[in-house]
């Protein structure tokens, strides 16, 4: 299986990096600049750059393409790899509403082909080793669970963080982790969503508060800003006690406190990048024609956004 990169920014280089698979091959990169492109490729050892992307998607020997664009051409490479026929792995956020989702979705299904979104969480080893132990436990039921992101940005920076025609902002950004960390726990997506948000000034959401509540009436609160710092530690309550997971997006370990203050490791072996499990697993998936895992959950997040920018009146240009 070879894999080419759609893009060649700072995501890229982390993806090549840790690029690490018995199954597959990172043969291609392509680029708006040619000159970009022979560069990445010569630093990572990848054998073949390209000027354009249709250029590289006429590659026939390409089986997926990792897009790692801004979020706000997602949507439009998407498109483009899955019309040339290949396997498409996307940086998060996949694309930036329900819509755009149903639509590359349903193409991916009538061409079939693998879609799925590059998240972390969805690929962390410590996850199912976690909800295996929690089945196996007497944990009562789940009540709440806490999800902070806040992470300073400036309004200045370069980046696309405070930039709307890139579909800026901290939902995006980081609030992408923080609700697919709540979702993975919770035993049925929210029924009931209730928020704060505050719209910088430059026009991409900066600071918010969600509140998510299902139909077993499990609360959970998200917390993100991108003008302020928050610990990263998520927690998972249940009746009979409570995990504590610090650096929640590539944890490799998680604290349980039960009701009488005892405590209990639970570790992951976890040797690896984060990178390296995701391209391994979309690898194995493909290659072995399974089942699509991840998608109903990207599509739940993306779901719970859409009514998040709508609540705070966050429109980008491009909507």
């Amino acid at each position: 299986m070879k894999w080419a990169i759609l893009g060649a920014g700072n995501i890229a280089k982390d993806f090549a990096r840790y690029f690490k698979t018995e199954r597959a091959e990172l043969y291609a990169v392509a680029s708006r600049s040619l000159d970009k492109a022979t560069a990445f490729a010569e630093k990572h050892r990848i054998p073949v750059a390209y000027g354009s992307y249709e250029e590289m998607l006429a590659d026939e020997s390409i089986d997926a393409v990792y897009i790692a664009t801004p979020h706000s051409h997602h949507y439009e490479h998407i498109k483009l790899c899955l019309g040339a026929g290949k396997h498409v792995f996307s940086e998060k956020v996949m694309v930036t509403s329900r819509k755009q989702l149903d639509e590359v979705t349903q193409l991916a299904t009538e061409k079939n082909l693998y879609l799925a979104e590059a998240m972390t969480i969805f690929h962390v080893p410590l996850y199912p080793q976690l909800k295996q132990w929690i089945t196996n436990q007497d944990l009562g039921k789940l009540k709440y669970i806490h999800v902070p992101y806040a992470s300073v940005r400036h309004a200045d920076s370069p980046m696309y963080f405070y930039k709307p025609e890139l579909a800026g902002g901290a939902l995006f950004d980081i609030g992408t982790y923080a609700l697919t960390f709540a979702l993975t726990f919770l035993t049925s997506p929210p029924t009931d969503i209730l928020t704060f948000g505050d719209i910088h000034e430059a026009g991409v959401d900066e600071t918010s508060v969600i509140l998510l509540k299902n139909k077993e009436k499990e609360l959970a609160t998200v917390t993100l800003s991108f003008a302020t710092e928050l610990p990263q530690i998520a927690v998972v309550a249940y009746e009979k006690g409570y995990f504590e997971i610090a650096g929640y997006t590539r944890a490799k370990q998680a604290v349980f406190t039960d009701s009488n203050g005892n405590k209990t490791t639970i570790d992951a072996d976890d040797s690896e990048h984060a990178f390296t499990h995701e391209i391994n697993n979309f690898t194995n998936m493909v290659l072995d024609k399974a089942d699509n895992p991840t998608l109903e959950k990207t599509r739940q997040v993306i779901t719970i956004m859409d009514t998040l920018r709508e609540e705070w009146g966050l429109i980008y240009p491009f909507d």
